[in-house]
């Protein structure tokens, strides 16, 4: 079943100017433009009820755009993310793998194919395997012993893997 509604598009922007018209280029070719000034905006958008394709971050929001994404890069391994930054390339080192990096002041055009070249990106990388949280070992934990589920215990065994 194909979902007929415009992709998501996340703007992490502090700048309001810039994030305003940023979303306006993207609404007027067909995302579902969603606007926030912080990472932890971002972070709680990223956490809701919509399903975000892309997240396009400015590096020097509120709670750092480049922390901000390689957080999404681990956490949401199918958004894609574009850094907007008036840095150089220098900058291009510190983002995570496949993190697109789109030098401010951008056009119109500039940014949509760096928008549709991270998407096709995302799209074409297989399915990663599940996030794990660091030093919690699968299947652990104490039986509720209902089938339900379990919960998550220190182990008295020593791990065997």
């Amino acid at each position: 079943m194909s979902d007929s509604r415009p992709l998501a598009i996340l703007i992490a922007e502090a700048d309001q100017l810039v994030s305003m018209v940023t979303a306006d280029m993207l609404t007027d070719v067909g995302y579902q433009a969603m606007e926030v000034s912080t990472a932890a905006e971002a972070l709680a958008v990223l956490r809701g009820p919509t399903t975000v394709r892309m997240l396009i971050t400015g590096r020097s929001i509120v709670g750092d755009g480049v922390a901000l994404a390689h957080l999404v890069h681990h956490r949401w391994p199918g958004v894609g993310i574009i850094v907007t930054s008036g840095a150089g390339a220098e900058l291009k080192r510190e983002l995570p793998p496949g993190t697109r990096l789109l030098r401010k002041p951008y056009r119109f055009a500039d940014l949509i194919h760096e928008v549709e070249a991270g998407l096709a990106q995302v799209r074409d990388e297989p399915a990663p395997a599940p996030v794990l949280p660091v030093g919690v070992p699968p299947h652990r934990g104490l039986d509720l012993g209902h089938g339900v589920g379990a919960i998550a215990a220190p182990s008295t065994e020593p791990d065997k893997t």
